[in-house]
């Protein structure tokens, strides 16, 4: 495993690639493992949830989410894990169905770290795709912080960044020299 250097939206030549729509991924691929795996280290290494490959410029429909283990504490003060953490490894993602409804979310990226705005978002999606076999899989009515990251990451594969989805561009602020503890960077 390595990591891997994360584009960024406000390098000109980085957001050139950014912006380039993903090629579909044809399985089986030797090569995909070994990069399923750096994308992993990178986004945990970075503190994401999700990472797209055109993030590290391949242009494939690849992407990684991690979810982390939802926790509650208890009365005495103890933490109990309620739900344990997820990873998705997503090939060839096709949101087949939404809610129709809108959601603001505060939304960043590993590719403009630091910065965080306001982004419209389905309460939840249906994702199809692939596995690394080539297994069809179906995702039904992802909502949450997974619908959420899965919107944004299948946003990359199409070259939508995030701040394009800003309605009101004011909302968009770097948030890294504040407390960002609630907030979650797809």
């Amino acid at each position: 495993m390595a990591l891997r250097r994360v584009l960024r939206i406000d390098n000109e030549e980085d957001k050139k690639v950014l912006k380039m729509p993903s090629r579909p991924v044809k399985l089986p691929d030797r090569e995909l493992k070994r990069l399923i795996a750096d994308m992993f280290e990178t986004m945990h290494e970075a503190n994401g949830v999700g990472l797209a490959a055109p993030q590290l410029g391949i242009n494939i429909q690849l992407c990684v989410i991690g979810i982390p283990a939802d926790l509650e504490e208890q009365e005495d003060g103890s933490v109990v894990e309620v739900a344990p953490a997820e990873e998705y490894v997503l090939i060839n993602p096709k949101i087949v169905k939404t809610s129709g409804d809108e959601v603001m979310r505060q939304e960043g990226c590993l590719s403009l770290p630091g910065w965080y705005g306001d982004v419209p978002r389905h309460s939840w999606v249906t994702v199809e795709y692939q596995e690394l076999n080539g297994k069809l899989r179906r995702l039904r009515k992802a909502d949450g912080l997974l619908g959420w990251a899965i919107q944004h990451e299948v946003d990359h594969l199409h070259g939508v960044l995030f701040t394009e989805l800003i309605r009101d561009l004011s909302t968009l602020r770097d948030l890294s020299k504040e407390d960002v503890e609630t907030v979650e960077t797809p």
